[in-house]
């Protein structure tokens, strides 16, 4: 079996070099849009990455599965490099509440307009702090929690923030996004 075009995934001893060396890899070739998807960079290469200059064109960040939990999270929230981002896709990354924090509060994200935290352990804590911080999201037009622990309180709170704010795609429940139409 061929496994060459296959991702590598790289644990918490690979280096700076190595992860410049990923992203070159995965970066399109107008420095614009870079797919890290399931490279299991984890919180060091979230860190490395919020610090590359050369990503400072960057708009569309696919960083699903690389388990870079709420530190990771904390890095590319406030890394003054990645400030032109319209698109982040961190689903499965358990960033938990305390992730979900440093994504809400960041002033560095605000250009976003579609936000992916699918499947990241986030409850209603972590929802009712982000509804506080949504309207301050000027440009977010879609936010995807589905398959977190949100309960009826926390989806409350983000759909009445939804009203204060230009989002306009909310999804929360598991169902909503893969309706097919017969």
């Amino acid at each position: 079996m061929d496994t060459s075009g296959n991702k590598t995934a790289f644990g918490q001893e690979r280096g700076m070099a190595a992860t410049e060396s990923i992203v070159r890899m995965n970066l399109s070739k107008d420095g614009k849009t870079l797919d890290l998807t399931a490279t299991y960079l984890k919180e060091y290469g979230a860190k490395d990455i919020a610090r590359m200059e050369f990503l400072r064109p960057l708009t569309h960040l696919a960083f699903g599965t690389n388990l870079c939990g709420p530190k990771g999270a904390k890095y590319i929230a406030q890394s003054d490099v990645l400030v032109n981002l319209t698109s982040l896709n961190m689903f499965y990354n358990r960033l938990g509440n305390e992730g979900m924090k440093y994504i809400a509060v960041s002033d560095n994200l605000l250009s976003l307009q579609n936000l992916v935290l699918t499947d990241n352990e986030i409850t209603d804590e972590g929802a009712l702090l982000f509804a506080k911080f949504m309207p301050l999201f000027t440009n977010l037009v879609r936010l995807d929690l589905r398959l977190n622990r949100l309960k009826d309180e926390g989806k409350n709170a983000l759909k009445e923030a939804q009203k204060m704010s230009s989002v306009k795609h909310l999804l929360l429940d598991k169902v909503e996004g893969f309706q097919v139409k017969g």
